[in-house]
């Protein structure tokens, strides 16, 4: 008797659908067991049943099928098909894991460097996991609880890009949020704002960037949180108030920050501050924002980096990647690169599994074209819980507008914040739409009341 005959024994005489839904091809090797789980698939999908032994008699032609079904059917055992099914998902997950990391030492091991063998384990593993089903089974319905647990409701972020907005939305620790925008349309700066508002929350952020270089999100998340101008920043042109204002907030991120602020007073050196400040490590009290460069980021470096953060940072309220079109599943290329639609449905399911499996809110802008939609694949929005398109007016209106395209738990309504674009925080305060403000002096200019709008 060998495992793949004793599940299909068990999953054919008990008509056991649970377990045939759970069975992938895969997980059977090379042979007569393939090629019988393909003549139970096409008979399920034809009869909408699992077949019976008398069925696959009469429907298989090879003679050596048929022998083997003869021989399936005289095997005895007592041992559930769902026990089963774990048994040979864990057979043929080892067997992947050996085979790949053989190929692995054989190839790549002698000539990669540090990075790169690293880089390769971590496709390694997520590769095995999109073959395997690991999900946990439904929580049963004799024990399933209402509401969320307090740990978890404390865990709930909202966007804080407007207040009132975020009065009634919050997001939970397993959500998929995305915000689209064109090129140039305020991705990385509205995602640089959710950053820094959770921080101001009491919760850290895992910043992930694949364009812009960690010290120009700094910069950015540093002028939102001082109110300055980012341009100053950027020139290093600031006023006295700046750079004092600018100096508290760089001290309060190090341990020991306070002694080298005072000292700092006197010498008024930011080089010179800043090497004293990083003598020592980042403050643990305190949330920070914590940014992964990579301008070749995969599905499989986000997944390993979380997993890290998450067990070191406790207070790690949100993920942010930015942004998702970029982003490849594995290292290996695919048909169509990063911009295959195929490619970018499977990033939005795997960023939602992220969020679901590591207890943390995940937020990816994404690009739009002309008309405000997804590009490349609008299924990536299958998988996530919100999504806002960004719209603005640029430096000429101080607002701007989050328009929701889908919530799945409460009211598709968006919202419309001022915008500080010398310092490029956005809101917390409402802001009138300048389109709507524009209609209404149109109507007054004509005679038309509010009515007739």
């Amino acid at each position: 008797m060998t495992l793949e005959s004793a599940l299909l024994k068990q999953i054919l005489a008990n008509g056991d659908f649970q377990a045939w839904n759970g069975l992938k091809e895969h997980y059977f090797p090379e042979g007569e067991y393939r090629k019988l789980w393909k003549i139970v698939d096409k008979h399920v999908h034809k009869y909408h049943d699992l077949p019976t032994f008398e069925d696959l008699k009469l429907e298989i032609r090879s003679r050596e099928l048929q022998e083997k079904i003869y021989a399936i059917e005289t095997v005895e055992t007592d041992v559930d098909a769902i026990l089963l099914l774990d048994y040979l998902k864990n057979q043929f997950t080892q067997s992947e894991i050996l085979t790949r990391i053989e190929s692995f030492v054989d190839t790549q091991i002698a000539i990669g460097d540090a990075r790169e063998n690293i880089d390769l384990l971590q496709e390694i593993v997520v590769q095995v996991e999109d073959r395997v089903e690991t999900t946990s089974d439904n929580e049963s319905m004799d024990t399933i609880e209402l509401f969320d647990s307090e740990e978890d409701y404390a865990k709930y972020l909202p966007l804080g890009l407007n207040s009132e907005y975020d009065f009634d939305y919050k997001f939970s620790p397993k959500d998929l949020v995305v915000v689209g925008g064109s090129r140039g349309g305020g991705k990385s700066f509205t995602c640089c704002n959710v950053a820094q508002s959770a921080t101001e929350k009491g919760k850290s952020a895992l910043y992930f960037t694949i364009e812009m270089e960690p010290r120009q999100i700094l910069q950015r998340i540093c002028a939102m949180a001082c109110n300055v101008p980012i341009k100053r920043i950027n020139t290093k042109n600031l006023s006295p108030m700046e750079w004092s204002k600018i100096a508290d907030w760089w001290a309060g991120r190090f341990e020991k920050g306070e002694e080298a602020r005072e000292e700092y007073n006197d010498h008024q050196d930011f080089d010179k501050f800043h090497y004293q400040l990083t003598r020592n490590p980042l403050r643990e009290d305190i949330p920070q924002v914590d940014i992964y460069y990579d301008p070749s980021l995969t599905l499989a470096k986000i997944i390993s980096v979380v997993r890290q953060k998450v067990a070191a940072t406790p207070d790690l309220g949100v993920v942010i990647v930015d942004y998702l079109n970029q982003v490849r599943r594995h290292n290996a290329p695919s048909r169509g690169g990063q911009y295959e639609w195929t490619e970018q449905i499977e990033i939005s399911k795997g960023l939602k599994s992220l969020a679901q499996e590591n207890n943390v809110l995940v937020l990816s802008a994404f690009q739009t074209n002309e008309k405000g939609e997804a590009r490349f694949a609008k299924g990536i929005l299958d998988a996530v819980d919100a999504a806002y398109s960004i719209q603005h007016w640029g430096d000429t209106e101080p607002a701007i507008k989050l328009k929701c395209d889908k919530m799945r738990n409460g009211k598709v309504e968006g919202f419309v914040s001022t915008m500080n674009w010398d310092s490029l925080r956005i809101g917390p305060q409402n802001e009138i739409d300048p389109d709507e403000r524009a209609e209404m002096k149109e109507a007054m200019s004509t005679g038309e009341s509010s009515y007739d709008l």
